[in-house]
């Protein structure tokens, strides 16, 4: 027979499970954009059967440089779409002219074709897209997802079901109601309480030790988030880091989007894992010491928790900051090959804001310890002083 401790906590489960699942499907359809363009190019999941005929042409500009433009003449099986099963005719273009070009297809690559414009003329040619990755990187999912149910059990599905809610939360919620022109700090308030919520009373239940972990992050998130909002003012932050917030600028959306708040909510959704890592960790231990300590008294486990917070601050706000060099590290490289002066290039818009990012990261982790350890300190010694 179900113990009514597990029993309650079952449904509370669930009730977090349904209430994401209707946060989820109502806010897509609230959020759901309007764009005014729709793609309506067509692509297709094919194999490449054999590579005939290679075409080779040498240009030679004005200036005495030259260059090599080859077209791949393959024959493909489509696998995907309407077009399914069917043999069909495609080129593949290079260009020595571009740096950045596909690897040249052989035998057995699994590739995206699309029809060409000369297909509508009733010509059979496809032109080579780009490598089928999707497939691969679906099963490497699999795996992972499969080693994290052996491994964590019951643990491991809370965090696939916590995973999956915060992907479709993120790109079904948050990223549309941006480009349908809602407030964007706003947005980011909205999504952050709900992922603090979701992701930590899915994982760990609702006891007082997820109670104390949810306030802490929320404080170390709400300190990120107000240093951000200041800090983007006394830097100057114009919003276009890169060519990719000035594409976004010049969008075709119905409302503007205002590039510097997109700044800002990118340093609070990037802030806001490793925060709650921290603020869960202190308060995990926390219980712990609780339960198995003789004399509990506020003042012993607030220093505990800062002790544990101490501990945790170094290796948390370290892999943050990796975190932020490891993903804009080509373009670190490249910014101090081609730019000399060291003035310059530490005040470019691009790279100030990869260092706001880790920085303020790092400080919502280190003001989500003393606010976790505080909160801890005081519900797990309330019952104590209440029996007193």
């Amino acid at each position: 027979m179900i113990k009514n401790h597990s029993l309650s906590s079952i449904i509370i489960y669930l009730l977090i499970v349904g209430f994401s699942i209707l946060f989820i499907v109502f806010g897509s359809i609230i959020c759901k954009p309007e764009l005014f363009e729709q793609n309506t190019e067509e692509f297709y999941k094919a194999k490449v059967i054999s590579v005939g005929e290679i075409e080779t042409e040498v240009f030679t500009l004005d200036d005495g440089n030259s260059f090599e433009s080859r077209k791949i003449h393959f024959t493909a099986l489509i696998t995907s779409g309407v077009h399914t099963g069917e043999t069909v005719e495609a080129v593949q273009s290079m260009n020595t002219m571009y740096s950045i070009q596909a690897k040249e297809i052989k035998n057995g690559s699994k590739i995206i074709i699309s029809p060409s414009s000369m297909l509508e003329a009733g010509q059979e040619e496809w032109i080579f897209i780009e490598y089928n990755r999707s497939d691969t990187l679906i099963w490497f999912g699999i795996i992972f997802l499969l080693l994290l149910l052996i491994f964590g059990k019951s643990k491991g599905l809370s965090t696939i079901v916590s995973l999956a809610f915060t992907i479709f939360a993120i790109f079904s919620v948050y990223i549309p109601s941006i480009l349908k022109g809602y407030n964007i700090y706003l947005s980011t308030f909205v999504i952050s309480i709900f992922l603090i919520f979701m992701s930590l009373l899915i994982m760990n239940g609702a006891n007082k030790k997820t109670i104390c972990a949810i306030v802490g992050n929320i404080g170390g998130v709400a300190v990120a988030a107000l240093i951000a909002i200041v800090m983007n003012h006394i830097l100057n932050i114009t919003g276009i880091v890169d060519e990719d917030y000035a594409f976004l600028m010049s969008a075709q959306l119905k409302s503007p989007i205002n590039l510097i708040a997109i700044v800002w909510g990118g340093i609070v959704i990037g802030s806001l894992g490793a925060i709650m890592d921290v603020a869960m960790s202190i308060s995990s231990a926390m219980n712990e010491l609780a339960e198995n300590m003789e004399e509990r008294t506020f003042a012993k486990l607030l220093k505990s928790g800062m002790n544990i917070g101490r501990d945790t601050i170094g290796t948390m706000t370290n892999t943050l900051i990796l975190a932020y060099v490891g993903s804009s590290l080509a373009t670190v490289l490249l910014m101090i090959v081609y730019n000399k002066n060291t003035l310059f290039l530490f005040n470019m818009e691009m790279i100030v804001v990869e260092v706001l990012q880790a920085i303020v990261g790092s400080l919502g982790i280190l003001f989500a310890v003393p606010a976790t350890a505080l909160f801890s300190a005081y519900i797990f010694t309330k019952e104590k002083r209440i029996n007193k």
